[in-house]
């Protein structure tokens, strides 16, 4: 067997150019197809493969390879052959074959006849392993004339090697971590979609007590309590789903000018019942003037409101939470202190990262699933701001500094934060779901607003009632028996009466390709339970005037 005429000055620089072009991240087959093609030139063939090692089956399969014939490649694509790359991945150590033809016990195998009739006399079979002895693959080359390559040859195949076998692992490592990451956002998905399932009756129902009206002070205090828990219950699943959208970068801001003073009133609205029953004091200052910021209004509430919430869930009865709001230069300043638990000095760097918590010796946790503040600061990072913490340490309160950049060109009206409830006038109304629970409680709250309104639990049923019913909107939850939401959605949109129906999703589904999908489907707004029943009737008034037609949520 002749070695290849590359001198090894030549050799060498073609192994450091290939080790140089494996060091970025890249299309894992077309880098094993240059290693192959390494091998072959430098132990002067131009025939070989290489080969992906199944632990579960103990079985080779061919990922790569070069000069092969079609027979070969075919015969041999999911197993190795006994003579050479199975025995030696049975022994994990190099075999290599001088003459195929002077193998006698393979005589008369179909194995045989192929390597022969494909022109191959000798073959090497490289084990690809890691670095610490767990076999990955083989690398082979098919010489057309006996003998063995020599030992310089078989140098530059180990180096291929280590190159394969580090490159397959990385590979691997960075396949496992995508399918966890796939598997997390999936489970983050469901179980989201199942929390929302029960929070959707609890929601209408406080609601209907709310509407209800009682003089009973022990019945009000329930209801306050039921509430704030719901509203923390809400926000928790809310933070499971954001945190997840926005380290994908699927979290899209829709900027606008806006004022910043009523954004952080807002959060302090929705704040107010946790403060109100730890008896706080909630100081605000803000300049008389209003402050301009080019920002996604309902984010930056977000952002106001988890600092809020953690203020005033970590500081005791009878504290002080105060809000401060000024102008620096081009920047604002929003500050959020509070005479609470603090945060111990060693700790400060690590309260914005994911799942964190403070480590509290005195008393459990006060619960929370480290994601709120985590969230806070790739929110504001997004607008082109910073948030940092400060705290001299336990039972020493802590502060919060959020700073923005100020918008100076006002050419734009400033969006105004309205708490008016919009009306809606009397609609027919079709709710599917297979929740009895959330059926009944929304039916009844929307009887209570003086529409009039029918129920399906299936897709079958659903398209039935629409047909008889007629109704001007249809709230539709979309994982449901017999039929889908969406199936039901395109089906009505075909019949000649459910063309201008108001077709809204109700569904625990949030994630950006669910809205897609229902988009597509011919649904005009996509919600997501719990829905805010005054998000539900901007909906019911905004197609009560403008008549029902086709949009996009």
């Amino acid at each position: 067997m002749a070695d290849s005429t590359m001198d090894d000055l030549t050799a060498t620089a073609r192994l450091q150019r290939l080790s140089t072009q494996l060091v970025p991240s890249g299309e894992l087959n077309s880098l094993l197809h240059e290693i192959l093609s390494a091998a072959a030139d430098l132990s002067g063939t131009d025939k070989g493969n290489i080969q992906f090692y199944n632990p579960s089956t103990g079985r080779l399969r061919m990922v790569v390879h070069q000069g092969l014939g079609r027979r070969l490649v075919e015969h041999f694509a999911d197993h190795g052959w006994a003579a050479t790359c199975d025995a030696a991945a049975e022994k994990n150590a190099r075999v290599i074959l001088e003459d195929v033809a002077q193998e006698t016990a393979f005589q008369g195998t179909v194995e045989l006849e192929i390597v022969l009739e494909d022109g191959i006399r000798a073959i090497q079979s490289t084990p690809l392993v890691t670095r610490d002895g767990r076999l990955l693959g083989m690398l082979n080359n098919h010489y057309r004339v006996p003998g063995r390559p020599s030992d310089r040859v078989l140098g530059y195949i180990d180096v291929l090697a280590r190159m394969a076998a580090d490159l397959i692992e990385r590979s691997q490592a960075e396949g496992a971590l995508r399918d966890a990451d796939r598997r997390k956002d999936e489970f983050l998905a469901t179980l989201s979609h199942e929390l929302r399932g029960p929070l959707a009756p609890l929601r209408n129902t406080l609601e209907i007590l709310q509407r209800a009206g009682t003089g009973d002070p022990l019945v009000r205090q329930a209801h306050d309590t039921m509430a704030r828990q719901f509203r923390q219950l809400t926000r928790l699943v809310d933070d499971l789903m954001d945190v997840s959208r926005i380290t994908h970068n699927k979290i899209e801001l829709r900027k606008e000018q806006v004022d910043l003073a009523p954004i952080v009133h807002q959060a302090l609205e929705a704040c107010q019942p946790l403060a109100t029953s730890a008896n706080l004091r909630v100081r605000v200052h803000a300049p008389a003037e209003p402050i301009y910021v080019h920002a996604d209004p309902v984010r930056l509430a977000q952002v106001f409101g988890n600092v809020l919430n953690n203020a005033c869930k970590y500081t005791p009865a009878d504290g002080d939470v105060s809000v401060d709001i000024r102008r620096e230069g081009g920047e604002v300043v929003v500050s959020i202190s509070d005479t609470g638990v603090g945060i111990p000095p060693d700790q400060l760097d690590r309260v914005f990262e994911l799942f964190t918590q403070i480590d509290l010796p005195f008393e459990r946790t006060l619960g929370g699933l480290g994601i709120g503040l985590t969230l806070v600061k790739q929110l504001v990072e997004m607008h082109g701001g910073t948030v940092t913490a400060h705290s001299e340490g336990l039972q020493r309160g802590a502060e919060f500094v959020v700073r923005l950049p100020i918008l100076e060109d006002r050419s734009v009206k400033a969006r105004t934060v309205s708490s008016k409830q919009p009306t809606a006038s009397a609609q027919r109304i079709l709710i599917v779901d297979d929740n009895a629970d959330t059926v009944d409680s929304l039916a009844r709250l929307l009887t209570l607003s003086g529409n009039e309104t029918q129920t399906a639990h299936d897709g079958v049923e659903a398209m039935q009632v629409a047909d008889s019913f007629r109704p001007n909107i249809v709230l539709l939850d979309i994982g449901l028996p017999k039929f889908s939401g969406l199936d039901v959605c395109r089906r009505i949109r075909e019949q000649p009466w459910g063309r201008a129906m108001v077709m809204v999703a109700m569904t625990g589904l949030s994630r950006d390709e669910d809205r897609q999908r229902s988009k597509d489907a011919g649904f005009n707004h996509h919600l997501v339970k719990p829905v805010e029943y005054d998000a539900l009737l901007s909906v019911l008034a905004e197609h009560c005037t403008a008549g029902a037609r086709r949009a996009t949520a």
